[in-house]
């Protein structure tokens, strides 16, 4: 005898052997429903439903593994206070048959469906089962009931046609987003947005992908490492995009940010870029030429020692930049 492990494996503590004698059938499945995804930790009406229990049953069966050390809290939740989450309410399309949708209301859960509903609605709907294989094949692994749910919720629920589904996950997977918890997340904000048809999400994608690798240069030079950015930075990052500025525009910036300041510095370094924008320079050669032209005319006037920190053409961008960078 062999246990059939197909694609899918659960990674139990050892720990539970010692207490399934204490535990009963439901309390189990609960166990076993988190083993498949922790997640489900924070959304007890899905994991009741899949463990085919109320929700005072899961709470129950997650203080018990809790009481006996099987189920702890990581340091994330030692340290952040627990969230109360607001229910979204947003009028989205959602299909009551694959060819009419009506309006309803949607919360922040996509609706959950047992083994036997999905394999139910699998044998009922060709164009679902050919989705499921395509979303497969683009996020290179075998998806378990959870992540079915997830391409079926964002079908019916959010109302996302095929070719949006697997247009957000085949740009989830490029940027390196391969839990289909974070694909889940992110239909939702997109659906915040208005943002459901393949054109507007296509956009939307590419605007998101440029800032992405963007990001990553701008983090290679400036020295960021893997930090987060902050709000402001990220605000400048996108402001930097909308100007049409490319990483050599603002390799010269950042050039000139440590020359005038012996040290990188995102804000004094959005000065100067504001400033070039402002002034209507939107290329490196437009900018060169301008430096070159204000050098000359410094030349002109035997003004030798002067340095891009004091040049009249970036004094009061660099000054309010330092500034910034002092605050």
């Amino acid at each position: 005898m062999k246990l059939n492990f197909k694609q899918e494996v659960l990674v139990l503590p050892a720990s539970l052997l010692t207490h399934c004698s204490e535990a009963d059938a439901a309390t189990m499945r609960v166990l076993l429903w988190l083993a498949s995804d922790l997640s489900l930790a924070e959304k007890p009406k899905q994991l009741a439903k899949l463990a085919d229990c109320d929700a005072k049953v899961v709470k129950a069966a997650l203080q018990f593994w809790q009481f006996r050390d099987v189920l702890v809290k990581d340091e994330e939740d030692e340290v952040s206070p627990p969230t109360v989450k607001k229910e979204k309410k947003t009028a989205v399309e959602a299909p009551t048959a694959p060819e009419k949708r009506t309006l309803v209301e949607r919360a922040d859960e996509m609706p959950v469906y047992t083994s036997n509903e999905i394999a139910s609605l699998l044998e009922s709907r060709a164009s679902m089962r050919l989705l499921i294989d395509e979303a497969q094949r683009v996020m290179g692994k075998m998806f378990n009931t959870s992540d079915v749910n997830i391409i079926v919720g964002m079908r019916d629920y959010l109302g996302l046609e095929e070719e949006s589904i697997l247009l957000l996950l085949a740009h989830c997977k490029r940027v390196g987003k391969t839990s289909m918890r974070a694909v889940e997340k992110y239909a939702f904000s997109l659906c915040d947005k208005g943002i459901t048809t393949p054109e507007a999400l296509d956009e939307a994608i590419r605007t998101a992908e440029a800032m992405h690798t963007f990001e990553g240069e701008v983090r290679a030079l400036f020295g960021m490492k893997s930090r987060a950015l902050t709000s402001k930075e990220s605000k400048m990052l996108s402001a930097w995009l909308s100007f049409g500025y490319g990483i050599d525009v603002v390799r010269l910036a950042y050039e000139m940010t440590v020359t005038a300041t012996n040290a990188p510095s995102v804000p004094y370094a959005n000065a100067i870029l504001e400033r070039w924008n402002a002034d209507g320079l939107h290329t490196l050669e437009e900018i060169q030429a301008a430096l070159d032209a204000e050098q000359e005319k410094k030349a002109g006037k035997g003004d030798f020692g002067s340095t891009f920190d004091t040049d009249d053409f970036f004094e009061a961008a660099l000054r309010r930049g330092l500034n910034e960078r002092r605050s």
